[in-house]
């Protein structure tokens, strides 16, 4: 009977993320995953097949990763209050000067093509759950009274995601992290002000 693979995956796949989030997924060959992971080329394979299969894990552990990270912004006083302060923290980081490397998610999207099917299947796995994430948020925040009843709570959680990707993708052009965050003051208060409005 063959031994389960004795390392911390968790660990291993942490700094697969970083390299392949550094130099994309075309950018990193099996040995440099060996050489950053420490894993022998055997135990890689036997754990994860290849590049590929490695390449998924770390997309799902960079996604529940974010889901951690979410649920601490769950704690605030309001729904809304839970919105704008995950919206503004994506913002801060995307401004810092030490996360200009863009979201691991939206970049993986952009580099692969239609033909890594598997690798854009997870991609929109796990950008739909933070999306329905943001709208279970704006749900609640309709309930009580914080949004007008007609507000499109599907639309406007796509339209936030839409503009923290705008964000992170301004992130690895723009050097100015002052603009990213004025913009994404002004993007915030475009799409959420008019569904606090009391309708006519």
């Amino acid at each position: 009977m063959a031994r389960p693979p004795q390392f911390d995956r968790s660990e291993v796949l942490e700094k697969a993320t970083q390299l392949f989030w550094e130099r994309g997924y075309r950018g990193v060959s099996i040995s440099d995953l060996v050489k950053a992971t420490g894993l022998l080329p055997g135990s890689l394979y036997a754990s994860f097949g290849n590049k590929e299969g490695m390449f998924l894990a770390c997309l799902e552990h960079y996604s529940a990763q974010a889901d951690g990270l979410r649920a601490e912004f769950e704690s605030a006083e309001s729904p809304l209050a839970i919105v704008r302060n995950f919206y503004f923290a994506m913002s801060e980081q995307s401004a810092a000067s030490d996360e200009r490397r863009g979201c691991f998610l939206v970049n993986a999207s952009l580099e692969c093509d239609e033909s890594e099917t598997a690798i854009k299947t997870q991609v929109k796995s796990c950008l739909k759950r933070s999306e329905a994430w943001l709208q279970d948020q704006l749900d609640a925040a309709r309930r009580v009274g914080e949004l007008r009843e007609d507000t499109d709570t599907e639309q406007l959680a796509g339209c936030l995601m839409g503009s923290v990707f705008g964000l992170r993708v301004m992130s690895r052009a723009q050097d100015e992290g002052a603009k990213i965050q004025s913009v994404a003051a002004a993007s915030f208060d475009s799409l959420v002000s008019p569904w606090q409005q009391v309708a006519a």
